[in-house]
């Protein structure tokens, strides 16, 4: 069988993709290891992969600002340009899946003369001057207004991207290929795995090799050990690398406190046990909730917008209030408020009082379930890590795959 080696940032919603197709294809007998910087081994570990070190760490981007989340975007392409391509020639696989938001590991594969693929785990990086660049809260425009909207959008986003791209640029010179300087000239035009699905998209013709296939997971064997009290649930988690913000959660469980719901509240380590104590109303808070078991008995969810914990909401038909914090969870909410499931307000708007009443609002709205309904229909058709591990597997076999032939894998 085959060796396929995963390339990703040192995130854990990534990881957290990436190991399930990891363990999917190894169920199947192939050989997987994922690849990452030093401080990538926990992450691997928690996914039950093996690891080889990239060398080098990657910068820590917990509530993580622009600038910072900037300069760390291009160390860490720098170092995939720099030390991946000796690693994954000695490694030899069969075959390298290369983080969209990592396109030096693409390159890195390239430059060894390895096949590779790519899988989204959060936002397609499509560059579409249909659709507004990933990193902003515009909402959707059609006709050339929007067009020249999004170009101007494309033009900023070039510029503060400059540093990420003249690393890309490094490795093309270094290893003798063709130039090319932005995320988007590495993605594959063979096979590109994505959770993202159109129907959850803005309108916008999709790229040789896009492969849809909804949100990967296990399907696992979560189960949520609290007794029901007869209130419904609300849900708040802002994911693992803003989840720990304090003024936010507060205000938060401030909006629920009186109203009769009964609130579950993950802060992914960013609260000490005495901060939880002194959340108003006394919150059920965790590090972690199980979080498929969680929303299969929620009412709402109030969420940050990551892709994970979206399309986990769409699945379980659960209406999102969407506070988005940072990278392109803004753009995502954009789309979820577009297609109807999911109310949106500004981290600057995010009062008690205002998200009370935004609250209220989700848990009334009538519309929005039938609109979750139909959306979790589309991602459960879309075939899900089943689907993406046949992909992988009929590129293997077939070396280059059509888009046709991607398209007639159910």
């Amino acid at each position: 069988m085959a060796h396929i080696v995963l390339c990703l940032p040192a995130l854990p919603s990534h990881a957290a993709v990436h190991g399930t197709l990891g363990r999917a294809l190894a169920s199947r007998g192939h050989r997987v290891t994922m690849v990452g910087s030093t401080g990538f081994a926990p992450l691997a570990a928690r996914e039950r992969l093996p690891h080889l070190a990239l060398g080098g760490s990657e910068p820590d981007l917990h509530g993580a600002g622009l600038v910072r989340t900037l300069l760390a975007t291009a160390q860490a392409t720098a170092l995939w340009v720099r030390c991946g391509p000796d690693l994954l020639g000695r490694a030899a696989p069969d075959l390298v899946i290369a983080d969209q938001a990592e396109p030096g590991a693409s390159l890195a594969a390239e430059a060894a003369g390895l096949p590779s693929a790519t899988l989204a785990s959060a936002l397609p990086m499509d560059r579409d001057d249909a659709i507004p660049p990933p990193f902003v809260d515009w909402p959707y425009q059609d006709g050339e207004s929007g067009m020249r909207r999004n170009r101007g959008g494309w033009r900023v986003a070039d510029a503060l991207m400059m540093l990420q791209s003249r690393a890309l640029a490094k490795g093309c010179r270094d290893h003798g290929l063709p130039r090319r300087d932005r995320i988007s000239d590495w993605i594959s035009s063979d096979l590109d795995l994505r959770q993202m699905v159109p129907e959850l998209d803005f309108p916008h013709e999709l790229a040789a090799g896009a492969a849809p296939v909804g949100p990967l997971r296990d399907g696992g064997d979560e189960t949520l050990d609290i007794e029901p009290d007869g209130r419904p649930i609300v849900f708040a988690s802002l994911g693992t690398l803003q989840g720990g913000r304090r003024h936010l959660l507060g205000a938060i469980a401030s909006a629920v406190e009186g109203t009769g719901v009964r609130l579950l509240l993950a802060h992914a380590g960013g609260l000490t046990d005495a901060q939880v104590r002194a959340l108003p109303g006394r919150p059920e808070a965790r590090v972690l909730w199980p979080q498929q078991a969680v929303l299969a008995r929620a009412a709402a969810c109030v969420t940050h917008a990551g892709m994970n914990t979206a399309l986990d909401c769409v699945a379980a038909r659960v209406p999102m209030l969407a506070v988005p914090l940072a990278f392109e969870q803004p753009a995502t909410a954009a789309r979820l408020a577009h297609h109807g499931v999911a109310r949106v307000v500004a981290p600057r708007r995010a009062t008690a009082d205002h998200l009370r009443a935004a609250l209220q609002e989700v848990l009334a709205d009538v519309a929005m379930r039938a609109a979750l309904s139909d959306r979790a229909t589309a991602l459960s058709a879309a075939g899900g890590v089943g689907r993406a591990a046949d992909l992988v597997e009929r590129m293997l076999s077939a070396n280059v795959p059509t888009a046709q032939s991607m398209g007639a894998v159910a």
